[in-house]
């Protein structure tokens, strides 16, 4: 869908002159599809992306990784309309010989840590050292983790590295699709939970615990690709050029999610 804007994109330093339009030329609406890690940061980046540029962002969410109808990759399977698409770089590599991409707009966006949290007025469990995350599942009643890629590394790997796989395995509670775990909690579906923190973060009803102990830490990067099929792929270029603005660092950072270091360089030299 396209209408009338007012103003020319340059590019200099800033969201006003990054975004700065020119009469005559045509706004566009972008379909994006998204992991849920970038959600809280995009609740402030599109507002202010689609006041300075007069185009408009339609936002769907799913998680990078698993076979739910709303993943990433079964929505790239199916063919959904989208000019550009933002998740984990493992799921972007298995779907770059799709030719759904093109991979030459392939950009860092940035990186995410996994963080723990319990239902709003529940004891704050101590997490900050592996002994102590380790007790703290254990004395849980019911663990939530998500169906991306967040909870593939908790499922997979964590409670093998924590020594505890056969003492949590029918306590788990996977998150299937978009939903967050964060939703889980605070609807009293179980008693702690581990996702993105940036997830975690912007979820009412949820008290954060902090990040897991960095010997346990796993840093899941985003990338964003445009559409090969897309008709919009300079507005889909230009957006991925507000997303290495300053503003946009900022925004990243205040959403509890890392600013890839190609992005940080860059922020760095505007």
């Amino acid at each position: 869908m396209k209408k009338t804007r007012s103003a020319p994109l340059l590019l200099s330093t800033g969201l006003a002159g990054l975004l700065t339009l020119s009469a005559g030329v045509e706004a566009s609406e972008l379909k994006i599809i998204a992991s849920g890690a970038l959600k809280g940061a995009m609740a402030q980046l599109q507002p202010a992306y689609e006041k300075a540029s007069g185009n408009t962002l339609s936002i769907s969410w799913g998680p990078s990784m698993g076979d739910s109808p709303e993943s990433i990759p079964q929505r790239i399977k199916h063919k959904e309309p989208m000019d550009l698409a933002i998740m984990a770089s493992e799921t972007l590599d298995l779907l770059g010989p799709t030719g759904a991409f093109d991979m030459s707009t392939r950009r860092e966006i940035a990186d995410s840590r996994i963080g723990i949290g319990v239902p709003k007025g529940h004891p704050h469990l101590d997490v900050s050292t592996v002994s102590a995350l380790r007790a703290a599942l254990l004395s849980s009643d019911k663990i939530a983790y998500s169906q991306g890629a967040s909870g593939v590394y908790i499922r997979t790997e964590l409670f093998a590295r924590l020594g505890i796989t056969d003492s949590v395995k029918h306590k788990t509670v996977e998150i299937q699709g978009k939903e967050l775990v964060g939703t889980a909690l605070a609807r009293g579906d179980a008693d702690i939970g581990m996702q993105q923190i940036s997830e975690l973060k912007v979820t009412p009803g949820v008290d954060y615990l902090g990040p897991l102990p960095e010997e346990v830490q796993k840093v899941s990067r985003f990338y964003a690709a445009v559409a090969s099929t897309t008709s919009n792929t300079k507005v889909a270029r230009e957006f991925l050029e507000y997303l290495n603005s300053a503003e946009a660092h900022k925004l990243l950072e205040e959403s509890g999610l890392e600013p890839a270091p190609s992005l940080t360089a860059q922020g760095k030299k505007q």
